[in-house]
């Protein structure tokens, strides 16, 4: 394998990580938006990890909304399939200057 095939390669694989940890990053930061704004108990599960955002009621108790691990492994699959294919998308489009 040649240097520059190896180095396209790995040029790939960085892209794909960084577009998946901001789209990662960016919808989590919407479901704490949405669960202020909205003013909802959000209580995310994945795996053995819980994350809750909780609010006290002022005039009753907030509605709760619970992402078990398969919503939760769903929106990472989906987010990472989004991330693969903008990946894919721009490394097609991306052609080396010789």
């Amino acid at each position: 394998m040649s240097s520059r095939r190896v180095t396209t390669a790995v040029g790939f694989a960085l892209l794909f990580l960084v577009t998946l940890a901001v789209a990662e990053a960016s919808l989590g930061g919407l479901l704490a938006l949405f669960a202020v704004v909205l003013k909802l108990n959000l209580t995310v599960q994945a795996g053995p990890a819980v994350l809750t955002f909780w609010r006290p009621g002022v005039l009753g108790p907030d509605p709760d909304v619970t992402l078990f691990n398969g919503a939760v492994v769903t929106s990472f699959v989906f987010t990472a399939l989004c991330g693969l294919v903008a990946a894919t998308r721009r490394f097609v489009r991306w052609t080396p200057e010789v």
